[in-house]
């Protein structure tokens, strides 16, 4: 807890800083996504503080870092004088927020909850930051890309993304993830799994019969390799994909729909090839 004194003084400062002090835009972002989202809008040299995490583009590495994404420290993100802090709709706990604001900050909350919104988030933040030109440039390219590579089908691919391998994750529909596979034309299996990141058994995965297998570390196709009753395993469309790509709700998941989607398709394709085709255990980096 920062002392009376000290937090007054603060707060002091942040109110009444120099008229150069408020004549310029420093923003502290509170997830990953958020700052990645501010310098897609080419507001990047706005930001003074970030959470911890925020390491594209690299360049947000040299950035203080005030805090995960639940805790912060009160003291430095006052020291740093914000005169924008964006927080996470659905990540940032309400109480953080409602305590910046009690302390005279102005916090703005950015939701991204479904692929299209990553969008929208470029167009809001672009409005509080005077990029809205910019923010608009960057919004209509990722919704033309995005458009570009959906897809639709009758019969979806079957999909099993892999968070970690032991214990063994997974990501239900709530997740944007979840998202990135529908939108390719492909079907989630642990869709409709009640919470965000479901544990799951081995069996379970063997069960749903998965198609295609997404996992995000590299050790995360070693404990399926022997299970060839499974289609993916036994047709070698098992792909490594960066994290980031699909489970941080920011830019680059366009670079995950990118390569998910020509995953699904390939599935799709194969399905009316000739019995033995099928591609070697890949790497999506």
């Amino acid at each position: 807890m920062i002392r009376q004194g000290c937090r007054a003084a603060l707060l002091l400062s942040v109110l009444l800083g120099s008229c150069s002090a408020l004549a310029s835009q420093r923003v502290i972002t509170l997830a990953p996504h958020l700052a990645e989202l501010v310098a897609a809008v080419g507001a990047a040299d706005a930001l003074v503080g970030v959470s911890r995490y925020s390491d594209h583009p690299p360049a947000l590495r040299e950035l203080p870092v005030v805090g995960d994404a639940f805790q912060f420290n009160e003291e430095q993100i006052l020291t740093l004088r914000p005169t924008l802090v964006l927080a996470w709709g659905g990540g940032t706990p309400v109480s953080e927020v409602e305590r910046m604001r009690e302390l005279g900050l102005r916090v703005d909350v950015v939701e991204v909850q479904r692929l299209p919104d990553v969008a929208e988030a470029m167009r809001q933040i672009g409005v509080l930051l005077n990029r809205s030109e910019a923010a608009a440039a960057a919004a209509n390219a990722f919704e033309q890309h995005l458009q570009a590579l959906r897809a639709h089908s009758a019969d979806p691919v079957r999909v099993f993304y892999q968070v970690s391998a032991s214990p063994l994750y997974t990501l239900s529909d709530a997740h944007v993830a979840s998202d990135v596979i529908r939108w390719c034309g492909g079907r989630n299996v642990f869709a409709d799994a009640p919470v965000i990141a479901p544990q799951v058994s081995r069996e379970s995965v063997v069960a749903a019969r998965p198609e295609l297998l997404l996992y995000s570390s590299a050790a995360g196709a070693a404990p399926w390799q022997r299970l060839h009753h499974i289609p993916a395993v036994a047709d070698g469309r098992l792909y490594q994909l960066p994290a980031d790509w699909l489970t941080r709700p920011g830019p680059r998941l366009l670079l995950g729909a990118e390569r998910v989607c020509e995953y699904v398709a390939a599935v799709r394709s194969a399905r009316s090839a000739p019995a033995g085709s099928h591609h070697a255990t890949g790497d999506g980096q």
